[in-house]
């Protein structure tokens, strides 16, 4: 920006005074004429001055003017002037601003700000900027520095390891690639590597490997223990840097006339506090830290490999000590071979015992109850498992406490029997075992005690493991009783899907007159008669698809006796849907199918003899007479077996209950009574859906109490009874079907 003119402000100020002044005094004069109403001439005008003299005041005006424009103009230029000035001293600034921050972007941090007008805050704070840009540049320096350092370091740790790997066979060979590559790698002058050698109980050390001036040299040069730097770094097993080398202690030049190395590093080669040797450098140069630590890391790892190469070396000599041993010893190993190949069988056996003790171990403690007990009874240990079915919280409630005190009473003579053979080293003991909890609950279990033995086949302890059973066992011992029951009455026998026989109870065997094992081969169709194999066969192919049975059957004894039976057969899956097995259930109706064929022959006979009868009336009569007592106690015979039969189902364990197809119950023993808490006097003749809860999720119950609805027959397992008063049963079922003459009744039996 330029500069003001001040001549020309002056000027035009002064001008626009004298204007702005004459326009003032004319406008003046005219309103003082307009006012005494007189004429604009120079007449009047100074007729005016007359009599008014301030007007030559007026007359002044334009004076004035161009006196106040003067100063106005002067003051204008004086402000104006100063504006520039400011401007341009503020654009200098700018201009020390750019080129100071231009030399800072530029990495020029040697110049300096300073402001001539005296804002020094501002200049101050732009060189602490650059101060501070300084010293992050030279942390920036030392960092790089330290880190090309650090990469310096590891390049050469992972270059020397492939040495040491490569050559760790043989110790010259090694040594003179090591210091070879140490001297090109320090750009050093010479180095060496010492061995300690033995001579005797003397230690010396041996040079073994030499480079100077880029060319191997041929070591010849032995050092007492303790002899001179290289001898006293390893006595005291610490290394000496020095710059101060004695004369002559160098005796390899470069034959160039140049001038010996001034820098000297000895380091000694020690691992787990042995020296296994020193390793020398010689430089022109002084070595920083960071080469001397590498070289000691260095050192380090060559002890190391040669503490390695030595034990390799012994274990050799001990190899060849060994074949030479196993060479004199050839004769005794051919006698001994088979015993050591039996020897080492049964230590591998041993191993991959232990491995799977191991495994086994972790696997039981997390799965099997566990307890561990001394030849006396006392428990050393047992696992969370244990002590929680047992109901303890701690080892501290059972440790050292007798095995008794978890056995009942009443099994203590079987159990003292049995533990007393365990502690003698007898046989394992392995089935159910019935244990007695902190509550006096019984604990059913599938339990195994086995004697842990020692190196001399002593009991060191005797190792109980376990699962619990107690549901199992619970539900086993009541479908073994309702088995029992069920084999008291009827004959009871398991085919394969295929007909072959699988098992069968002792009043099977006894009804057919066959010894156990003479039934071993036999199928289903052996108790049958040739003339009704294809029926039954129809029969079976219904069952194995899922469709039971229900009805009478005629089969054939050992002896080819007829037999006749109600009997009932069904079908059971596996968890794969598939037919595993049928179950064979029925009672024997020989003696009443006899009476019925009888009666029906009698019949047939009668009616026959119709005429012969009528003309021998009153023979006819009499033996009609005598017939009709005759049935009539068979009838009586037949009901009181009725009876009988009912009065075994009253027996039964199990809740038996028996309806008609109207729904009405006809039976209800005395197992039923004790689960609903009812008289049989007040069930019987009324409605079965009574007797159970309106929300049954179970099909076979509804359909049980629902007359409406079909009741097909078989066995259902895990069914969920709830009785009125909401009290859920778990149980399996099984339902039988009765064709009467008059009616159908059906039989629900709670197992």
């Amino acid at each position: 920006m330029e500069y003001p003119d001040r001549k020309e402000k002056i000027i035009r100020y002064g001008a626009t005074g004298l204007v702005l002044g004459g326009l003032l005094a004319v406008m003046v004069l005219l309103m003082l004429l307009q006012v005494l109403e007189s004429e604009f001439t120079f007449r009047e005008l100074a007729s005016l001055h007359r009599r008014h003299r301030f007007l030559y005041l007026v007359d002044l005006l334009p004076f004035f003017g161009i006196i106040v424009g003067y100063l106005a103009g002067l003051q204008r230029y004086r402000h104006l002037n100063e504006l520039v000035l400011r401007l341009h001293r503020e654009s200098e600034r700018k201009d020390e601003i750019r080129r100071f921050t231009r030399s800072l972007i530029a990495g020029d941090l040697n110049t300096s700000i300073e402001f001539g007008d005296g804002d020094s805050s501002l200049a101050e704070t732009l060189n602490r900027l650059k101060d501070t840009l300084e010293k992050n540049r030279q942390m920036e320096q030392k960092r790089r520095l330290e880190e090309r350092q650090r990469n310096w370091v590891s390049e050469g740790l992972a270059t020397f390891g492939d040495l040491l790997r490569t050559h760790a066979m043989s110790p010259e060979p090694m040594a003179y690639a090591v210091i070879s590559a140490m001297v090109k790698y320090l750009d050093a002058n010479q180095g060496a590597i010492f061995m300690t050698r033995r001579r005797g109980e003397e230690r010396f050390l041996q040079m073994i490997a030499c480079h100077a001036y880029g060319r191997k040299k041929f070591p010849d040069k032995s050092i007492a223990w303790g002899e001179g730097l290289i001898g006293a770094a390893a006595l005291e097993k610490k290394g000496y840097v020095t710059d101060q080398i004695p004369d002559g202690y160098l005796t390899i030049t470069s034959g160039l006339g140049k001038a010996n190395p001034d820098f000297l590093v000895i380091e000694p080669l020690v691992w787990n506090g042995e020296v296994f040797g020193i390793m020398e450098i010689a430089s022109f140069k002084r070595m920083e830290e960071y080469k001397l630590q590498f070289i000691r890391r260095v050192a380090e790892n060559i002890a190391t490999t040669i503490s390695t190469m030595e034990s390799n070396l012994r274990t050799e000599q001990l190899l060849g000590e060994t074949r030479e041993q196993a060479d004199q010893l050839a004769r005794q190993e051919e006698k001994l071979r088979q015993q050591m190949d039996t020897l080492e069988l049964t230590q591998r056996e041993a191993a991959m015992q232990a491995e799977k003790f191991i495994s086994f171990t972790n696997t039981v403690n997390h799965t099997l109850m566990r307890a561990d007990y001394d030849t006396e009874g006392r428990l050393i240990y047992a696992n969370t498992r244990f002590l929680k079915k047992m109901g303890y919280s701690g080892n501290r409630e059972v440790e050292g406490k007798h095995i008794s005190m978890f056995i009942n009473e009443k099994d203590r003579a079987w159990f003292d029997t049995l533990w007393e053979r365990l502690a003698g080293g007898g046989r394992h003991f392995e089935g159910y075992m019935k244990h007695e909890t902190r509550l006096g609950q019984d604990l059913w279990t599938i339990a195994t005690y086995t004697c842990m033995r020692r190196d001399d086949g002593s009991v060191e302890k005797i190792l109980f493991l376990a699962l619990d059973s107690t549901e199992q066992k619970k539900q086993s011992l009541d479908y073994e009783g309702q088995l029992e029951a069920i084999d008291r009455i009827n004959a009871r026998a398991i085919f394969t899907p295929d007909g072959k026989l699988q098992m069968s109870n002792p009043l099977f065997g006894k009804i057919f007159k066959y010894a156990e094992n003479e039934m071993v081969q036999m199928k289903i169709f052996d108790f049958l008669g040739t003339a009704d194999q294809e029926r039954f066969g129809e029969i079976w192919e219904r069952v194995v698809s899922g469709d039971p049975f229900q009805g009478q059957l005629k089969m054939h004894s050992r002896y080819e006796e007829e037999l006749w039976f109600r009997a009932t057969l069904l079908s059971v899956e596996d968890m794969y849907g598939e037919v595993e097995k049928v179950i064979f259930l029925a009672s024997e109706i020989t003696r009443e199918k006899e009476m019925e064929m009888a009666s029906r022959k009698q019949h047939e006979q009668l009616v026959a003899k119709e005429e012969e009868l009528r003309l021998a009336g009153l023979d006819l009569r009499k033996k009609l007479e005598e017939t009709g007592e005759k049935r009539r106690q068979e009838k009586l015979k037949f009901g009181n077996e009725v009876r009988q039969y009912r009065h075994v189902l009253n027996e039964l364990p199990y809740p038996v209950i028996t309806i008609n197809n109207m729904g009405f119950v006809l039976f209800f023993n005395r197992e039923a009574e004790r689960i609903w808490g009812l008289k049989q006097e007040h069930v019987l003749g009324s409605k079965v859906e009574g007797l159970f809860h309106p929300d049954n999720d179970s099909g076979v119950v509804s359909g049980f109490a629902d007359p409406a609805r079909s009741k097909p027959a078989g066995i259902y397992k895990n069914q969920e009874v709830i009785l009125p008063e909401g009290k859920a049963l778990k149980r399996d079922l099984m339902l039988v079907l009765t064709d009467l003459k008059e009616e159908r009744h059906f039989s629900l039996v709670l197992l």
